[in-house]
């Protein structure tokens, strides 16, 4: 892992520290505006791209290694317990209810973490610009290499409420954006392959040996809503393209797998990170320092909010 891959991983772990400080706050309005929380991302989403609309096909292309009718399914909920309303297009724009529920939940949380951080403004402020500079040169790199677009991206970014320059709210929002634009990454890695987005992830999980067989597949991803049949026919066809073979309890990636897998995560990191030219050497490691300030400034918080 080199500098800038430790420093992405950094981003994570310091994202992990914001959410529980408002926690408490931002749970309360979600048990209070949503009947289940499925419904809070598709709300969501839908409120990050209005006035255009979310269908299917969106959700495809954000999260690709989903099961197509499961989205299909969730949006029709989601309009039946009225977050959602279906558009003349065929696509679906936030209802008033789903409206209301995102801004006074976003509203509350960012209000609240605001207020609890005990970072030093100035400090913070220099966090902002650097990530803020982040994002901005990842938005204008991608609009001619990324011919798979940006969704994820425009997604985070197109929706932010506004909040007050150089706070831990503008942190949280450039470190949502640089984490969807890692999801666009990488699914412009991996699109020239030319299989679909549940028998890559197949592959991935073969590939690192979390998941070899159709019904691990199914226990490690549930969520993506595919049955062991479907992952049979993904593993097949990964047999077939000779990137996998069988094994004494399952499938191992052969090395013709394990190249196309491995360009893969080289092509995501490639695109991913050319964008943080824009910092110097010396400023991706004063922000790196930065963070792991933060991070723990966060933590030494974190069973006070909790």
């Amino acid at each position: 892992m080199n500098a800038k891959q430790e420093l992405f991983q950094l981003m994570g772990e310091v994202s992990g520290t914001i959410f529980p400080l408002g926690r408490e706050v931002v749970m309360s309005l979600f048990e209070k505006y949503f009947t289940e929380q499925r419904f809070y991302a598709l709300t969501f989403m839908a409120s990050n791209i209005a006035p255009k609309s979310i269908s299917v096909t969106l959700l495809s292309k954000r999260t690709p290694y989903g099961n197509p009718e499961s989205y299909k399914t969730a949006l029709a909920d989601a309009v039946e317990s009225d977050y959602l309303e279906a558009d003349d297009a065929g696509g679906y724009v936030i209802s008033e209810k789903g409206k209301l529920a995102i801004e006074e939940s976003h509203a509350a949380f960012y209000k609240h973490i605001n207020e609890v951080s005990q970072f030093p403004a100035e400090r913070m402020g220099e966090i902002a610009v650097f990530l803020q500079k982040l994002v901005v040169a990842s938005m204008a790199s991608t609009q001619a290499k990324f011919t798979s677009g940006t969704v994820a991206l425009d997604i985070s970014h197109g929706g932010h409420p506004d909040v007050e320059s150089g706070t831990l709210a503008e942190v949280d929002q450039c470190l949502d954006d640089l984490n969807a634009f890692r999801d666009d990454a990488h699914i412009a890695a991996w699109t020239p392959s030319g299989v679909s987005g549940y028998v890559w992830e197949a592959l991935s999980f073969v590939w690192n040996g979390e998941a070899n067989t159709a019904e691990k597949l199914v226990e490690r991803l549930s969520f993506r809503n595919y049955a062991a049949e479907d992952y049979a026919i993904a593993l097949a066809e990964l047999q077939e393209l000779g990137w996998i073979e069988p094994s004494d309890d399952g499938f191992v990636a052969t090395a013709a797998g394990r190249k196309v897998r491995e360009d893969g995560e080289a092509k995501t990191n490639e695109l991913y990170f050319a964008p943080w030219s824009v910092l110097s050497d010396g400023e991706l490691t004063r922000l790196g320092g930065l963070l792991t300030e933060l991070k723990e400034s966060n933590e030494k918080l974190l069973p006070a909010a909790e």
